[in-house]
């Protein structure tokens, strides 16, 4: 989220509009410096802190694989507490000289590996689940959680797929939820910690008829979904309006704004 609301503001046109949002920047690499007299990055890096620039805060320079290995572990336990968010650490070859010798391949450079963590996981409270109508009726689930930071963003909603996945989870009303970001980007339920059930936790069982429009709501042979079919339901309608309007249809930018602040 971080990452996307800095590109979206990079690219708006109204400068009002960016100067108003909480931007920062972290420099962790120098392109170009004329009359560079430096053969080490972290050097590099330690003059611009000089210079006043904001410079990367977590780094070290290493002496040895096993040092390098260290701070990775070092970093994993304390990124929960950096002002920013981080799903790896990267290790590079200091000398400037031995990265020319080095090169790159095709895509990445031979001199820096990356290293990335396991995804960080919260536990919160499953609080609800409700069930949204799509454009081609599929009914889908949502877990209401109990809202909670996670990966540098506010959880409180997520989506559970169909009924057989919530069945494969166990998943209860008022359950204690371990949830994760697949691939640090979208928020998952993982498990359930069952040790924390009270008794009162309620199961979920989807509705037989849509929850907009009334309409029967059928689970066909072979399908993993329920779906409305009833052909007036707004709800269809409203995604299907949606779906047109976007960038992968007739591209109306005038409809997607007004459906984005919520009119509908």
């Amino acid at each position: 989220m971080q990452e996307m609301l800095l590109l979206g503001s990079l690219r708006q046109l109204d400068s009002r509009i960016t100067a108003k949002r909480p931007l920062d920047i972290y420099i962790f690499n120098v392109q170009r410096l004329e009359n560079n007299e430096f053969n080490s990055h972290y050097e590099q890096l330690l003059y611009l802190e000089r210079l006043g620039f904001n410079v990367e805060p977590v780094k070290k320079l290493c002496v040895g694989i096993e040092e390098a290995i260290n701070e990775i572990e070092r970093i994993g336990k304390i990124r929960e507490s950096l002002s920013f968010g981080t799903d790896g650490a990267v290790i590079k070859v200091d000398n400037l000289e031995l990265r020319e010798v080095l090169g790159t391949n095709f895509k990445t450079p031979r001199w820096a590996i990356a290293y990335k963590y396991p995804p960080e996981r919260k536990e919160t409270i499953l609080k609800d689940i409700v069930c949204q109508v799509g454009r081609t009726g599929a009914i889908t689930p949502m877990a209401i959680l109990e809202p909670i930071k996670l990966a540098g963003s506010t959880i409180s909603k997520t989506t559970l797929h169909n009924e057989d996945f919530i069945k494969s989870k166990d998943l209860k009303i008022g359950d204690h939820v371990i949830i994760q970001k697949a691939g640090d980007v979208i928020p998952e339920v993982v498990e359930v910690v069952k040790k924390k059930r009270t008794g009162n936790e309620l199961n979920f069982e989807m509705p037989d008829v849509c929850p907009v429009c009334g309409a029967p709501a059928i689970r066909e042979n072979g399908e993993a979904i329920k779906r409305c079919i009833g052909i007036e339901c707004s709800a269809r309608k409203l995604r299907n309006i949606v779906h047109f309007a976007s960038k992968a249809g007739m591209d109306i930018e005038g409809l997607r704004i007004f459906y984005n602040r919520g009119v509908s």
